[in-house]
């Protein structure tokens, strides 16, 4: 058997029979009433294994044919997990420019999707304490909610192919249904390398960035870097899905002069007329932040998805049962997914709204 019959047989199955009857068939039709133009069947005999290879080589992607495709060198995140996690602890991954932020719209009042990172900063010029404004967004596993550009928060999570941190702002690269590559530090997102200002930024900082990706986003997974990198130092550039970002940083507000339940929260002066799913945002904030500042009853502590039901807050409604208790549903419309009820009454003592178990 020829190396040409045999690849064939490889890919194709066992053609013999098929390229006898073949043979057959057009031996058949060209056969001369004479000898002297037998010479016709050899051509078209002798054409066949040319005829069949064209086809092989139109039909089938040519990476199956290469002998240099297969099985690659994985990607091992584990040395670089271990530096940014370092980096991190030391505080040299980020170097946050607040004054970045001098530019964002300023919030009067902070409710509704909306709430306050925890952390204070200045700005030049001000005698202020400001905080970012972060903005939730409304029907996140239904939607694509970030666009590239965006400067999100996102919760600590070290479970994935590498870290992301709470206290660092990163920048969204590729959304849902882009295909990131990334290899030895060169990253292209559609078959495109990604020219940006964030881009421009790793280079002119001497900045690496860590990860080995060749992957379609699905509908719930975003392509994070840091948006104020250390110079000199290590990125983990990570595909994180939905329910881990906190959300997009949208504004400003000021201590001394925005409203917020939230701002009234950290100050430790939670004393206004709040309504009850208000209250029941800063007890889930609460536990977002890891603050553990509000007393919890047994059966709210049970609860695993505290964090996650903060930023699906656009997936709830709330119905008053009476003046004094109120029912906060969660409704995904899902077959399968399970709903959440709570219920929040009115403290007799100090007439504000608790949650009950």
């Amino acid at each position: 058997m020829s190396d040409f019959k045999r690849k064939l047989d490889q890919m194709m199955g066992d053609t013999s029979d098929q390229e006898r009857r073949i043979k057959q068939r057009v031996h058949e039709e060209l056969q001369p009433t004479g000898k002297k133009h037998s010479w016709r069947v050899l051509v078209v005999t002798a054409a066949l294994p040319v005829v069949a290879l064209l086809l092989i080589m139109t039909f089938i992607p040519s990476n199956l044919l290469s002998s240099d495709e297969g099985r690659g060198v994985p990607y091992d995140p584990l040395d670089d997990m271990a530096q940014i996690s370092a980096l991190q602890k030391k505080q040299m991954l980020s170097s946050i420019d607040y004054e970045e932020f001098a530019k964002l719209p300023h919030f009067d009042t902070v409710d509704g999707l909306n709430y306050v990172d925890k952390t204070p900063f200045t700005l030049q010029g001000s005698s202020d304490t400001y905080h970012t404004v972060i903005e939730r967004q409304a029907n996140l596993f239904d939607d694509i909610v970030y666009e590239a550009g965006d400067i999100v928060r996102t919760m600590t999570n070290t479970s994935s192919h590498l870290p992301t941190f709470d206290d660092v702002y990163y920048e969204v690269l590729a959304i849902p249904g882009d295909r990131v590559v990334l290899k030895n530090g060169e990253l292209t997102i559609n078959g495109k390398p990604v020219d940006t200002e964030i881009m421009e930024r790793y280079k002119e900082r001497d900045i690496q960035i860590a990860g080995g990706y060749d992957q379609l986003l699905n509908a719930r997974e975003y392509f994070l870097l840091n948006h104020f990198p250390r110079s000199e130092s290590v990125q983990g550039a990570t595909i994180t899905p939905v329910h881990k970002i906190y959300g997009q940083v949208v504004g400003v507000a000021t201590e001394e002069k925005t409203r917020s339940v939230y701002l009234d929260y950290l100050s430790g002066q939670l004393t206004g007329d709040y309504k009850p799913e208000q209250i029941f945002d800063v007890y889930l904030y609460d536990e977002l932040f890891g603050l553990r500042d509000l007393p919890q009853t047994a059966g709210f502590a049970q609860i695993s998805r505290k964090p996650e039901m903060f930023l699906e807050a656009s997936y709830r409604k709330v119905t008053m049962r009476s003046d004094n208790q109120v029912e906060i549903r969660y409704q995904y419309g899902r077959q399968g997914v399970a709903e959440h009820v709570f219920t929040m009454g009115r403290d007799a003592s100090s007439g504000r709204w608790v949650v009950e178990d």
